[in-house]
């Protein structure tokens, strides 16, 4: 009898869990919640609240990334090359997202935040066949003045960043890199090579300073433009 009783109080309790799940209003995927505070790791804007969802992927907090990616293109590459990136990226998300923004000087062009409407991505395929670089030829640390120097309303992860070098150009990697605290690190950022397939996927769910401190012992990638 006791068993039957305890039988019948679960199935009332789920049915009590399906009936308020069934009653909450939906929740708008790819669209931040709103968060009452707001951190800072990088000069930025981060909701800090670890209830704080976005693009159903995990909790937002100062640890967290928040895609798409700047990636900046520093040795001439063939847009079929760059298609081919970028869809591998896309491929390997296992979310479907272009997480890779193709970096241009204007920061009008880039993915811009809005409170109200649906979190913005990154670079489509295929891409414009007239693309140019501007960033060919220039280093780790002019190509990270963009990241620092861009404005707040630019929705692209504040810290971490891609790069195409002549390198990866022939090997079909992207180089993933960090901008470093400079109140600890005299170098403006870190870089470690990933398969484009992997990248987007190894920095969606990364761990900002753990993940990625443990990963950088086994070696820093030099930039070759």
């Amino acid at each position: 009898m006791k068993v039957k009783m305890s039988l019948w109080a679960s199935v009332f309790a789920l049915l009590q869990l399906a009936t308020h799940v069934a009653a909450a209003p939906p929740l708008r995927l790819g669209n931040p919640l709103r968060c009452d505070a707001a951190l800072d790791i990088s000069s930025r804007r981060h909701p800090s609240t670890p209830a704080c969802l976005f693009a159903n992927r995990h909790p937002v907090s100062a640890l967290f990334t928040w895609p798409p990616f700047a990636l900046f293109v520093v040795a001439p590459v063939t847009t079929q090359g760059l298609n081919a990136w970028l869809q591998k990226a896309y491929d390997g998300s296992t979310v479907y997202a272009w997480d890779w923004y193709l970096v241009t000087p204007d920061y009008r062009a880039a993915p811009q935040s809005d409170p109200e409407g649906p979190k913005q991505g990154g670079t489509k395929v295929p891409i414009d066949p007239a693309f140019k670089s501007q960033y060919v030829g220039k280093g780790l640390e002019e190509v990270a003045q963009w990241l620092i120097e861009k404005p707040p309303k630019v929705d692209v992860d504040n810290r971490f960043f891609g790069v195409v070098d002549r390198q990866t150009g022939r090997s079909g990697k992207i180089a993933v890199c960090r901008l470093n605290d400079p109140k600890k690190e005299k170098e403006v950022a870190w870089c470690i090579l990933k398969r484009a397939a992997e990248s987007t996927l190894y920095l969606g769910g990364l761990d900002s300073n753990l993940d990625w401190n443990e990963d950088v012992q086994y070696g820093k990638y030099k930039i070759d433009v």
